[in-house]
């Protein structure tokens, strides 16, 4: 069984042999990532990767329309900018006192 890693949920049984081969051929073992300056529209790299569009923590469905192959720079920046809004999220904003401006008497 792959390794978790930082994963929050575990994969969905049959990930390794089933799901992540199937997912992979029907995009051609290319890079799905929208690109508008490519003409393909996608980013058309080698995919070694498959992840969810929709992250299932926000909802997203364990489908195969939610799943898409990525290459690896795509799926880092991708993860990335997920963990970083997760993080984002979790921080609790701070309060600050009310300043009152300078130039008024208290």
């Amino acid at each position: 069984m792959p390794s978790q890693g930082r994963r929050s949920q575990p994969l969905p049984k049959g990930w390794e042999r089933r799901i992540r081969p199937r997912i992979l051929n029907r995009d051609g073992h290319i890079c799905q990532w929208p690109v508008e300056a490519n003409p393909r529209g996608i980013c058309g790299e080698p995919a070694n990767q498959v992840d969810h569009k929709t992250p299932t923590h926000l909802g997203g469905p364990e489908t195969d329309e939610n799943y898409w192959a990525l290459c690896q720079w795509h799926h880092d920046r991708k993860t990335a900018r997920e963990a970083s809004a997760a993080a984002h999220a979790r921080r609790a904003p701070r309060a600050r006192p009310r300043e009152s401006h300078p130039g008024l008497l208290p």
